[in-house]
């Protein structure tokens, strides 16, 4: 390519070449077509674009967890064996997103939030909740409402609420729906207020099928529900819960294992022990000052 350029300019200087003795302008013309050419070939970044380049790389927060942060949080629990985190590229930038956006910033608090997340999934292995739909029903829900994502929300009322509160949040023209906070109202209220979302989404020609799908729906041949949100919003529901749950008010001023049976009650979850057990490994690695 670069020796096809150099022929281009050398048959231009040939031809004009006769001409220079004619008039010393020519030989000021040619000269600047020469450089016009050179420049066009490099075509330059322009200051601006390189400055404003530079200025979002620098200006990006540094990750809360980063993958060798990790790897070191690799243990062997009493019960459960060995946990290791099995995180892609995107989902580990989907947590450090999801924990600034939702305020899950220090060491404890992100020590005891990834505690919840790894003995409720093993790692991020089980997005959803296993079993079979006997075992399901038997605790009232079905398996397109069992549990998913890094906590395992659950029910259909829990994902309805969690999808109306994507839906104000993220539409504008939905920013006044009112949200029902689970932890505060009955099955009943949080259902009304979805489909009434839901009625002024369509009263507004406003598309919501990509919140709507959060919700499980046996009518819909595409991925709705539990597997839904395993998919897409595995951080984010957890991380949702945990703000409107109030996991982080009710710990207490000093970080320790007392935190983690706190928020292993609002969780929900079981093996408790085990949730230390994360804790412990966890605040070391995200608590080192060295």
């Amino acid at each position: 390519m670069l020796e096809h350029t150099n022929s281009i300019r050398q048959d231009r200087f040939r031809s004009l070449r006769p001409l220079l003795p004619l008039c010393p302008l020519f030989a000021v013309l040619t000269a600047a077509i020469l450089l016009w050419s050179m420049e066009t070939v490099r075509a330059p970044v322009q200051p601006d674009e390189l400055t404003l380049h530079l200025e979002q790389v620098e200006g990006a927060p540094p990750p809360l967890v980063t993958a060798e942060q990790l790897e070191k949080m690799s243990y062997t629990d009493s019960a459960l064996g060995k946990i290791t985190w099995s995180l892609s590229a995107e989902s580990l930038e989907e947590l450090n997103r999801v924990l600034r956006e939702y305020d899950i910033t220090t060491p404890e608090e992100i020590s005891q939030f990834l505690a919840q997340a790894a003995v409720e999934t093993s790692g991020g292995r089980w997005l959803t909740e296993l079993g079979e739909e006997s075992y399901f029903q038997r605790y009232g829900y079905t398996t397109g409402t069992r549990g998913a994502g890094y906590f395992h929300l659950t029910f259909d009322y829990g994902q309805m609420a969690f999808s109306t509160w994507m839906m104000k949040k993220h539409v504008p023209a939905l920013e006044n729906t009112p949200y029902l906070n689970p932890t505060h109202h009955s099955k009943n209220e949080i259902r009304e207020a979805y489909y009434r979302a839901l009625w002024s989404a369509a009263n507004l020609g406003v598309d919501v099928s990509r919140y709507s799908r959060i919700v499980y729906d046996t009518q819909n041949p595409a991925a709705t529900g539990a597997d839904y949100i395993a998919q897409f919003y595995a951080w984010e529901s957890a991380a949702y819960y945990w703000r409107i749950a109030g996991v982080k008010e009710a710990f207490s001023s000093q970080p320790g294992v007392e935190n983690t049976d706190i928020a292993s009650k609002i969780v929900g979850g079981s093996n408790w022990q085990s949730r230390r057990e994360a804790y412990a490994a966890f605040f070391p690695v995200l608590n080192d000052q060295s």
